[in-house]
C-alpha cells in the first residue's frame, strides 16, 4: 500500500504531467519514417504472438527484438525470427536504442507501463495492449510520455477497427435514436475460482519468476491456483496483484464503442459494487456492476453508464437479457435504441424501425488495427486509439475498480488526477512497486 507521502507525490505529479513530467534527449527523439519498422515485441507469445504475426502480415514491419521472461516457451519465436536478438528483461531491450523503430507491449498489466514509458522516453513508438496499465497513475504517466515525446501510440483495442462498431457509431451520431442519456454494458465472462498456492515448487525450467513478478509483490511459485491448474500465462488477470480482472480485461473492449459513438472522456462519478459466488481465498469479484456518470459535452446530455459483468445480460439478478447478445452494449435514446456487441447489432423497437433507412456511410472502413499503427509510424500522422483516446478510457475503465476497492461513490477531477467521497481511494489510484522496479518520469 502506498505510502502518505507517496499519495502526495502522486497528487502533484498528476497535476503537472501533461507539462513537464519527462526529460527528452533529442538524440532519442522519434526516428525519422522508413518503409519497413523495425519492431521489438515485448511479451512473444499469446497475445503477443497474435500481435506480431499482424504486424508482420502486414508487410510493413520486421522483428528484429524479443523479450520474453520464459525462454522455453518462447522457444519457437525465436526460432521463427533468428536474426532477431532475444532478451529475458525488458530494462536491457533499449540496450541498443538504434536498432528499433517501434515496441509491441504484450505483458501480463502488471508489466505494461515500465517499458511503455522507457520506450517512449527513448522515442520509440508503442503498441501496448488494453487496459494500457495496471493503475490510473501508470495510465496517467503512459499519456503524458506519448504527449511529450510526440510517438505513435495505439492501444490493443482490435474491436475498434471493425465494421459493426463504425456502423454503430454512425447511427448513434445520425441522431435518428434522439438525445442518449443512458447506456448499458455488459460481459458475461467470470473469474475461474482461484486459490492461493501455500506450499512453493521449484519454476518450470526456462522461466525466469522474478521477472515475472516484476513490480508486483513477491510470492512463491506458483502463486496461484485456478482449477487444477497452476499456468500463470492466463489466470494472472483474476489476481489484484497483476490484474483487474473482467473489468480491466473486457471493459475497453466493449465501453469503447460508447466513448466512441458519445465522444465520452472523463465521468464525474463513478461507483461499483460486485460480489463473489466462487468457493475460493481470491478476493476478486465474479459479478460486479459500476455506475459512470458523464457531464454533457456541448449539446450533447450527460450520460449515465452503467457496467455490468459475470451476467448474460444488463442485470446482476440474470433476469434481463437481450437475445443474440450474451455480452454487448445498450444505446437508450428518446427516440429508440440499438443494442450491439462485437459483429452485429439490432435497432429497437425492431417493428419503429422495420424499413427505416440508415445514416449513409462516413466513417471509411479500417486498413487494420495494426497495419493503421504502422502506416502511421511510416508516413506520419496518428490513430484511432492512440494513447490520448485510449487512454481517458482505461482511465475511466480502472477507477472502476478504485471504486469497488475504496466502497463509496467517488466523485473525479480528470485535470488533477484525483478522487474524492471516499476517505481510503486515493491510494488505490496507484501502487507501490517492489525494490528494484521503478516507473520512469
Amino acid at each position: 500500500m502506498p505510502s502518505r507521502m507517496q499519495r502526495r507525490r502522486f497528487l502533484q505529479s498528476s497535476a503537472a504531467l501533461a507539462a513537464s513530467s519527462f526529460f527528452v534527449n533529442p538524440a532519442l527523439s522519434a526516428q525519422p519514417p522508413r518503409q519497413r519498422v523495425r519492431l521489438g515485441v515485448i511479451g512473444v507469445n499469446g497475445q503477443g504472438q497474435y500481435n506480431w504475426n499482424e504486424a508482420v502480415n502486414t508487410g510493413l514491419a520486421d522483428i528484429v527484438a524479443l523479450c520474453d521472461v520464459d525462454a522455453d516457451r518462447s522457444a519457437p519465436v525465436i526460432k521463427r525470427f533468428p536474426k532477431a536478438r532475444f532478451v529475458a528483461d525488458y530494462r536491457r531491450l533499449l540496450e541498443k536504442p538504434n536498432d528499433l523503430d517501434a515496441v509491441i507491449v504484450a505483458t501480463p498489466d502488471h508489466h505494461h507501463a515500465i517499458p511503455a514509458v522507457m520506450a517512449m522516453g527513448a522515442g520509440k513508438h508503442v503498441y501496448c495492449e488494453k487496459p494500457l496499465a495496471h493503475s490510473v497513475h501508470e495510465v496517467r504517466t503512459m499519456m503524458a510520455a506519448a504527449r511529450q515525446n510526440k510517438v505513435v501510440t495505439q492501444m490493443g483495442t482490435q474491436i475498434h477497427a471493425g465494421d459493426n462498431y463504425r456502423r454503430v457509431v454512425e447511427i448513434v451520431q445520425s441522431g435518428m435514436l434522439g438525445p442518449v442519456r443512458r447506456v448499458h454494458v455488459w460481459c458475461a465472462r467470470r473469474p475461474d475460482a482461484a486459490f492461493r498456492v501455500k506450499e512453493s515448487t521449484p519454476p518450470p525450467q526456462g522461466l525466469n519468476y522474478n521477472l515475472w513478478i516484476g513490480p508486483a509483490p513477491l510470492r512463491g511459485y506458483p502463486p496461484y491456483r485456478t482449477g487444477n491448474s497452476t499456468s500463470i500465462h492466463f489466470h494472472w488477470r483474476w489476481w489484484w496483484d497483476f490484474g483487474g480482472g473482467v473489468l480491466a480485461d473486457m471493459a475497453c473492449h466493449f465501453m469503447d464503442l460508447p466513448h466512441w459513438a458519445l465522444n465520452l472522456r472523463h465521468p464525474t462519478t463513478v461507483a461499483a459494487t460486485g460480489r463473489i459466488t466462487y468457493k475460493g481465498d481470491n478476493d476478486m469479484p465474479d459479478l460486479m456492476q459500476v455506475e459512470y456518470e458523464y457531464p454533457a459535452r456541448g449539446t450533447r446530455p450527460a450520460v449515465h453508464l452503467t457496467w455490468y459483468h459475470g451476467q448474460p445480460g444488463p442485470d446482476l439478478t440474470g433476469k434481463v437479457t437481450h437475445q443474440g447478445f450474451s455480452s454487448g452494449v445498450l444505446f437508450e435514446g428518446e427516440k429508440g435504441s440499438v443494442v450491439a456487441d462485437y459483429g452485429h447489432y439490432r435497432l429497437l423497437p425492431e417493428e419503429r424501425f422495420k424499413g427505416v433507412e440508415l445514416p449513409k456511410q462516413t466513417i471509411p472502413r479500417s486498413v487494420g488495427h495494426h497495419r493503421e499503427w504502422l502506416q502511421a509510424i511510416i508516413g506520419g500522422g496518428t490513430t484511432t486509439c492512440n494513447f490520448e483516446y485510449s487512454g481517458a478510457l482505461a482511465e475511466t475503465v480502472l477507477l472502476g475498480n478504485v471504486a469497488y476497492k475504496a466502497g463509496g461513490k467517488l466523485q473525479y477531477d480528470a485535470r488533477m488526477g484525483r478522487v474524492t467521497g471516499a476517505a481510503n481511494a486515493e491510494q488505490y489510484l496507484q501502487r507501490e512497486y517492489r525494490r528494484g522496479w521503478t516507473l520512469p518520469v
